[in-house]
């Protein structure tokens, strides 16, 4: 894009000055890089900004993982605080509303270095303030998780076997390790277990309906043999080859 800015109406009669300036484009500056962002959910909970590793403190990397599950929903300060202070108090005060946006200032620095973050970690005030943070579904590795999975219902054929066995190959460790032991944290890793068998059950009954039981079975040795000491897991599996 070039923008040529004009001082005179006839640049015949301008200064030289201003002719040598009239003759020069002016190229527009192209707005900052976006930050390469990726949230790992499945194991000890983490962010990474263009590939490294983002450092907080406890409370912040909470508030962080309640942001990120709620995918883009709104999550009201009174809530932030509620879930990741672990304070049950009813009435949520002033000056513990400011802690949490002091903690959101916090995190739009971490995650959009060289900018003010606004974008990305949204602030919506109206009779309640409240936060959204905005990503990609593919910068979440727990909502590709999900997505696979919901995707794979929607056909009967091969391509549920790849997107389940995608899905399943993807729990490699227990989700949200490392978050403290707060309602929202067990309610979502409760969740995602109760996909997580879904899939299971679906893969065994798409690979019998087309014969090829062997792949399902392969799958769950994967997935068996890095949870070993899943009790509930082990049953499932277990229950479901005796089906095959």
């Amino acid at each position: 894009m070039t923008i040529t800015a004009l001082t005179h109406a006839d640049p015949a009669h301008a200064d030289p000055a201003d002719r040598v300036a009239l003759a020069r484009p002016c190229r527009a500056v192209a707005p900052p890089l976006r930050p390469r962002l990726r949230f790992t959910g499945f194991g000890v909970f983490r962010a990474d900004v263009d590939g490294a590793r983002i450092l907080l403190p406890p409370i912040s990397r909470t508030m962080l993982a309640r942001l990120v599950l709620a995918r883009g929903g709104l999550v009201y300060a009174d809530d932030l605080y509620r879930d990741c202070w672990g304070d049950p108090s009813a009435v949520v005060r002033r000056e513990q509303r400011v802690a949490v946006h002091k903690r959101i200032g916090e995190l739009r620095r971490c995650l959009a270095p060289g900018t003010d973050g606004t974008a990305l970690l949204v602030t919506e005030r109206s009779a309640r303030t409240g936060y959204r943070l905005l990503l990609d579904d593919d910068q979440v590795d727990l909502h590709v998780f999900a997505d696979l999975v919901f995707r794979a219902a929607a056909v009967q054929d091969a391509v549920a076997v790849d997107l389940l066995g995608r899905a399943l190959a993807m729990w490699t460790e227990p989700p949200l390790l490392g978050l403290p032991d707060a309602g929202f944290v067990r309610d979502r890793v409760s969740w995602l277990t109760d996909l997580r068998d879904r899939a299971c059950r679906d893969l065994a009954a798409v690979c019998g309906a087309l014969g090829r039981g062997r792949d399902a079975r392969a799958a769950f040795d994967r997935l068996q043999a890095r949870h070993c000491t899943d009790a509930g897991l082990r049953d499932l599996i277990d229950s479901l080859r005796g089906d095959r």
